[in-house]
C-alpha cells in the first residue's frame, strides 16, 4: 500500500458546540472538532479534490514513479 497525501473537498455534520470551536479563531479547537468529526464519520466527499503537484514530485520521488507533475483533479 501507497501513501499519497491529497485535498479532500467534503461535507461534515457538526454540533453546536463544534460549529462554535471552528470558528472561535483558535487552530487547536478547530483541529480537535474536525478531527472528532472524522473519526466519527460524521463527513461526506463532496466538490473538488485534487492531488497537488507538490504531492505527485514527493509521490514520484518516494516510489520511483514519473507521473506527470501537476495538480489531477476531480468533483467527487
Amino acid at each position: 500500500m501507497k501513501k499519497l497525501w491529497i485535498r479532500i473537498g467534503a461535507v461534515i455534520r457538526i454540533t453546536d458546540a463544534e460549529e462554535q470551536d471552528i470558528f472561535a479563531d483558535d487552530e487547536e479547537k478547530m483541529r480537535d472538532a474536525l478531527r472528532r468529526v472524522i473519526a466519527e464519520g460524521r463527513f461526506c466527499p463532496d466538490g473538488e479534490t485534487y492531488v497537488p503537484s507538490e504531492s505527485v514530485q514527493e509521490f514520484n520521488r518516494t516510489y520511483g514513479t514519473a507521473h506527470e507533475e501537476e495538480n489531477w483533479c476531480c468533483d467527487l
